[in-house]
């Protein structure tokens, strides 16, 4: 093995020890805020970042393709983590496409530029370590080790096993596109207040979008299709809905109450008389 092949085993090493710290930080202190793991963004996290991503995702705005930045990686990486350090990185506009949806409408989704894919990646490892600690039980969707199916039968256990009196299904429409940014920032900066990290967010959140070459700049919306998006719409959903339901709403119940999230689907189910919400 090379010395370059050690120094990138030492690094992740390095790098899974510092997220498991950050974790049990945020585990044990749920009022702390993290001013400074900017730092962490190594040129190791970064290629941590590219090696999870999927080598055969459809390319951004800027047509680079993984099998071409990975012909030089290490330097490229080298060149990305320098921008991300002295602030000079920026992030480019997303291209804009649309897949079929059910009864013949199109979800549209933002596909971003390789090295904001490989940053995004490396910042969500970061923030995962802090949200998953506060994270409520009830939500399934886009969280490491858990899936669809988990919620399917999370649902299913709750219906055969306790006497259901409500089932609430709901879905929001359009959730991604209609975000309301600045009350994310204020959600995020509960937990994160390292200022790098906050204006990387808002360059991915603000970048804007094009389609059929015309720049749209909207007002609110995180993007789908970005790699960081649905950790900023877990976080959230997780102030807006889920601590509301457990603390607001399921003390006011006299009898008990469960909430099922896989993403913006959430089915909240009652037992006992009353309603749900």
């Amino acid at each position: 093995m090379v010395e370059g092949d050690m120094t990138v085993l030492r690094d992740r090493a390095s790098m899974s020890t510092e997220l498991d710290r950050i974790a049990d930080l945020a585990r044990g202190k749920k009022e702390v805020q993290f001013t400074s793991i900017a730092h962490l963004l190594t040129v190791g996290a970064l290629e941590r970042a590219w090696t999870s991503l999927r080598k055969d995702a459809s390319a951004g705005v800027d047509g680079v393709t993984c099998e071409e930045y990975g012909a030089h990686l290490r330097e490229n990486l080298q060149q990305l983590h320098d921008r991300v350090k002295s602030g000079q990185y920026r992030a480019q506009p997303l291209r804009r496409v649309y897949i079929p949806k059910e009864a013949g409408t199109r979800r549209p989704i933002s596909i971003p530029a390789l090295e904001d894919k490989i940053v995004q990646r490396a910042v969500l490892d970061l923030l995962n370590a802090i949200y998953e600690q506060d994270f409520l039980g009830c939500s399934y969707g886009f969280r490491p080790g858990r899936s669809a199916q988990q919620a399917l039968d999370e649902i299913g256990r709750v219906i055969c096993q306790r006497p259901m009196q409500y089932v609430l299904e709901a879905d929001i429409s359009a959730y991604f596109d209609t975000i309301v940014r600045s009350q994310l920032m204020e959600w995020i900066e509960k937990r994160v207040r390292d200022g790098s990290i906050l204006r990387l967010i808002g360059k991915w959140i603000n970048v804007g979008v094009l389609e059929d070459g015309r720049l749209l700049i909207t007002q609110t919306g995180v993007g789908q299709g970005q790699v960081i998006s649905p950790l900023l719409a877990n976080i959230y959903l997780h102030y807006v809905l889920d601590e509301w339901f457990e603390d607001v709403v399921k003390p006011r119940l006299r009898g008990q109450a469960y909430e099922i999230r896989y993403a913006d689907d959430c089915a909240p189910r009652r037992r006992g008389e009353g309603a749900v919400m």
